[in-house]
């Protein structure tokens, strides 16, 4: 059975795009601009019998929960006969855990007190832009102008539902809600994932006041689903 699309967004996305073992980017620019991919989507325990890890009466292997992303070198290296008991089944998921978390904590922040979360629907992301006074966004390097094109339109589109969102009624809110999560899922469809959080900012007035305004914090990374389907390696 093949890994879903659905499992392999979400390994890539909790997996920063980096390697659980040395956290090497995954997907490269080579000299020409042009991207290759060295990760591989990795089986903890193989559905071979004489595979790595092998365990019997399992009725599906190929689920986000037996999979860990890694380079080609420590895919190697975990399924090599002569490390298998270096990397049971156990410290692979624990590997895998402690490095969800690490990009959870370090990689997706602006700064070190503002964290973002990974967006995953339409209701979470009209929470954190309902009632804010600003948005402070972030995204990776643009490297075309069709990118900059499809970011930008990204970046009006969620600053226009921010400004409006909080004044319309109950019903104008839900279909809000339904048009954010059309658009998150055709951004992971282009190979874009989106983080956000809700956060309290402080002004500072020329006559020395200062006032507390709801901001949202939004970043949009480019994981490049593409380039990962056409060159991704499974064991």
């Amino acid at each position: 059975m093949p890994i879903s699309d659905k499992d392999r967004k979400r390994l890539w996305a909790k997996s920063g795009n980096r390697c659980a073992i040395c956290r090497q980017e995954l997907i490269m620019t080579n000299d020409n601009q042009s991207d290759y991919n060295i990760g591989e989507e990795c089986h903890i325990v193989s559905s071979k019998p004489n595979g790595p890890r092998h365990e019997n009466g399992w009725e599906n292997y190929d689920v986000y929960e037996n999979l860990i992303l890694l380079c080609r070198n420590h895919h190697k290296t975990i399924d090599d006969i002569s490390n298998i008991l270096l990397f049971p089944k156990e410290s692979l998921i624990s590997i895998k855990s402690k490095h969800e978390t690490w990009v959870k904590e370090e990689l997706s922040t602006t700064n070190k007190t503002d964290r973002v979360n990974l967006i995953t629907t339409g209701s979470e992301l009209a929470a954190i832009l309902s009632g804010c006074y600003a948005m402070e966004r972030s995204n990776d390097t643009i490297s075309t102008k069709e990118d900059a094109e499809y970011i930008g339109s990204i970046w009006q589109t969620l600053t226009d539902y921010m400004d409006i969102y909080s004044d319309w009624e109950p019903y104008q809110q839900t279909q809000v809600e339904y048009d954010l999560q059309k658009l998150l899922d055709e951004v992971s469809q282009k190979g874009y994932f989106i983080y956000g959080a809700r956060v309290t900012r402080i002004i500072k007035y020329p006559n020395g006041k200062s006032d507390k305004w709801p901001a949202a914090l939004i970043y949009i990374h480019n994981v490049n689903i593409a380039s990962i389907y056409e060159e991704t390696s499974i064991s």
